[in-house]
């Protein structure tokens, strides 16, 4: 048994982290994302970002082979979120139309672009196409924050609580003296 499994000089079937994200170290969002079901960036330039989804049959709705339109919007609005790139965002609105199914094995590539790149509130249009046929289109609203939205949020539940104390502590208060 001279064969040595673990010196496999080839690289066949074998996807790099650089190849399957290129661009994982300039993008400051969404670090966990399965690129699988979101799709990868492609191209990342301040305020744009390109992406390509592709559909697979996890994604699946039916017999005929129709992807579940939920999976196409939270690859656009990943898209959007790269367009942005900030590391504290999230998305607050959104307004989109689909103007195709997409089925199984189909690639939709999107385009993102922000404005308002000097506000904390961004409007971010994402187009996206299926053999150079707009089968996406959105508009979506991001918002940055200054910190992770689930510190933010658990801040305000802490604030609101002492209020409601002070509050009940008020009106016991008020009832004693009365």
């Amino acid at each position: 048994m001279d064969e040595n499994i673990y010196d496999d000089n080839s690289s066949d079937g074998v996807v790099l982290p650089e190849d399957e994200n290129p661009f994982r170290n300039e993008l400051k969002t969404s670090p966990n994302i399965k690129i699988g079901l979101s799709g990868a960036v492609t191209q990342l330039e301040p305020n744009r970002a390109k992406t390509r989804f592709f559909a697979t049959s996890d994604m699946v709705a039916d017999s005929e082979g129709l992807i579940h339109s939920g999976f196409v919007f939270s690859a656009a609005s990943y898209a959007a979120m790269a367009a942005v790139n900030e590391t504290f965002s999230v998305v607050i609105g959104a307004k989109i139309h689909f103007f195709a199914p997409t089925k199984l094995n189909e690639a939709i590539e999107f385009d993102a672009r922000s404005h308002f790149n000097e506000s904390k509130k961004r409007e971010v249009r994402v187009t996206g196409t299926t053999n150079d046929i707009k089968v996406f289109e959105g508009t979506f609203q991001v918002v940055i924050l200054e910190d992770h939205i689930f510190k933010i949020y658990k801040t305000n539940l802490q604030k609101q609580a002492a209020q409601r104390r002070n509050e009940a502590k008020r009106k016991e208060e008020a009832k004693q003296n009365a």
